[in-house]
């Protein structure tokens, strides 16, 4: 099991309840292929530095999960096939080796 950050944008007719489904949605998602959400958040509507679809303004929304590397695949799949998603990025979170210094003698 990998942990995956996931951040996607919904279109700019989008409004709070809309993105509680979206939010909704995604968790049956990553629960369906056997993953589990350890959390969201929602960012709310910010100006996109470009149009996207013939959008100026988009609703963001994060969250937060672990699941199967190979499901990750499928989850990609299924986020592509929402049509209220205009853009999304689903990134491995890795975690950071710590380097220790020794003290010069």
């Amino acid at each position: 099991m990998r942990k995956y950050e996931l951040v996607w944008i919904l279109g700019s007719d989008a409004d709070e309840e809309q993105g509680t489904e979206s939010v909704e949605k995604i968790t049956s998602l990553v629960s369906g292929v056997g993953g589990e959400v350890s959390s969201t958040d929602v960012w709310g509507k910010r100006t996109l530095a470009y149009s996207i679809q013939k959008n100026t303004e988009g609703y963001y929304l994060q969250a937060n999960f672990v699941i199967d590397g190979v499901k990750a695949q499928e989850l990609e799949r299924a986020i592509d096939a929402d049509q209220s998603i205009i853009r999304h990025l689903l990134v491995r979170d890795t975690i950071k080796p710590v380097v220790i210094k020794e003290a010069a003698e």
